[in-house]
């Protein structure tokens, strides 16, 4: 039995989760586990074989999880809100030779493997493994291999709690994972809404008094614009902890606005080293400082480094340059730093524009955009300039029913003059009708809809 096992055991007849109509209690989900344990126990022989776990259920997915961490096996969830060939991508890359999909088990011929180095160091700690998948916001999915025994390590501090979650994020996500774990660690329970979608989430809040939800800034944005908090009762509601990506400043105060007695919340991690726990300023601040014990954190030209024993084995499908032998890792997040010492994100060092030399970060011209009445989202991407190299190109979805583009043009130019250098104006200008999400919940800067 695994540790986490015997922490679940303690809690025995306590409500783990609301999912659907069942309401699992802990005693419930760690039959679940043993269940699992058996069936793939019997059937996969080898060690360290790739499972991919493609279950509609996020309880028996976690189930799984924890399943494979006791046969010291490698997890390979996978979302099935992603459509069926990206699935299949996943599981070529991950070289899944077994699939657990609708509470089958089944044998599927590998067409890859993970890197015999990788798999080489797993082996000799004795540990099991978890192939998770970057979002892709801005390019190809990233999938890389943890040492799953040290990735959940993190948990073993997480005190008794009683909360109950929205699990919006799935487990196939590293931020999903933390919410899931550090719920049920607490012996608190997570609440799993009929969909994704702001609508459902908010049946989900007033059904089961939800005092947590952990979404994105995107999620968040579009749950404000649904009205959905004016229809049902988000009283029970105390904390909505928001990350995976920038969350604009106007954004955050207008939700504070919409729920003032609710503490918002900032929660920094990456799919490469797992969650980080970090300290906010409050008062609706950005900033924050790292106070992880865990883990060393360090600036290098405006870039944030993070070591911890938790960072991944490698990539399966990409270069390693971000990775150092001494155990850094460049998270490509690009940082201001604050005269208390707190820092602040800005964005990534990859979608950085260069219009003629120029460097120019989205994040600070969609700042500066937003603040416009009427809009209701932005989006800013480079578009290749045969002269200047790159432009800059604006999306934005917009609160009123006008298409009038060349309008929004000077209305965008007149408001950028003096806010920002004239190379960081927009000069491409695109009215959406949506606000285009990927299956985390996080804008895509590709249009790549899911």
């Amino acid at each position: 039995m695994s540790w986490i096992e015997q922490h679940f055991s303690v809690f025995g007849s306590r409500v783990a989760a609301y999912e659907g109509e069942r309401c699992w209690q802990y005693d419930d989900l760690l039959i679940e586990i043993q269940s699992l344990k058996e069936v793939f126990g019997a059937q996969i022989s080898s060690a360290a074989a790739c499972l991919a776990i493609e279950e509609a259920s996020v309880v028996r997915t976690l189930a799984a999880i924890i399943a494979v961490l006791d046969l010291r096996q490698i997890a390979l969830p996978i979302s099935t809100a992603l459509p069926e060939s990206e699935r299949l991508k996943q599981k070529q890359i991950a070289g899944a030779s077994w699939t657990f999909r609708s509470g089958a088990l089944s044998q599927v011929e590998p067409t890859n493997a993970v890197p015999a180095r990788l798999l080489d160091e797993l082996t000799q700690r004795a540990h099991a493994g978890l192939v998770i998948f970057s979002s892709g916001t801005s390019g190809e999915p990233k999938g890389m291999l943890h040492d799953l025994d040290e990735l959940l390590q993190r948990y073993k501090r997480v005190k008794p709690r009683n909360d109950r979650t929205i699990q919006l994020l799935m487990p196939d996500h590293i931020g999903g994972l933390d919410a899931a774990f550090r719920t049920l660690l607490s012996g608190s329970t997570i609440i799993v809404p009929s969909e994704r979608s702001p609508d459902a989430v908010a049946q989900a809040v007033e059904k089961h008094a939800a005092t947590v939800l952990p979404a994105t800034p995107t999620f968040l944005n579009l749950l404000q614009l649904s009205g959905v908090s004016k229809t049902y009762d988000f009283s029970s509601l105390e904390i909505v902890a928001y990350g995976a990506e920038p969350m604009p400043k106007p954004l955050l105060l207008s939700l504070s606005e919409l729920l003032p007695k609710v503490d918002f919340q900032q929660k920094f991690g990456t799919s490469e080293t797992g969650p980080v726990r970090i300290k906010d300023r409050g008062d609706q601040s950005l900033s924050f400082v790292i106070s992880d014990a865990d883990i060393e954190s360090k600036i290098v030209d405006s870039e944030l480094w993070l070591r911890t024993p938790s960072r991944i084995l490698g990539y399966l499908n990409a270069e390693e340059s971000s990775l150092k032998s001494d155990g850094w890792y460049r998270t490509g997040d690009l940082v201001e730093s604050e005269a208390d010492g707190s820092i602040r994100i800005v964005g990534k060092a990859t979608q950085m524009i260069n219009v003629g030399g120029q460097k120019v970060h989205p994040a600070e011209v969609e700042a500066v955009v937003g603040e416009l009445e009427s809009v209701l989202f932005c989006r800013v991407t480079g578009e290749v300039d045969p002269i200047l190299g790159e432009r800059i190109v604006c999306s934005l979805v917009l609160g009123e029913n006008s298409s009038d583009i060349r309008t929004w043009k000077r209305r965008v130019r007149s408001h950028c003059r003096g806010r920002l250098a004239d190379w960081k104006i927009p000069t491409v200008l695109y009215l959406d009708d949506k606000i285009w999400i990927n299956a985390r919940l996080k804008y895509t800067r590709t249009h790549r809809e899911i």
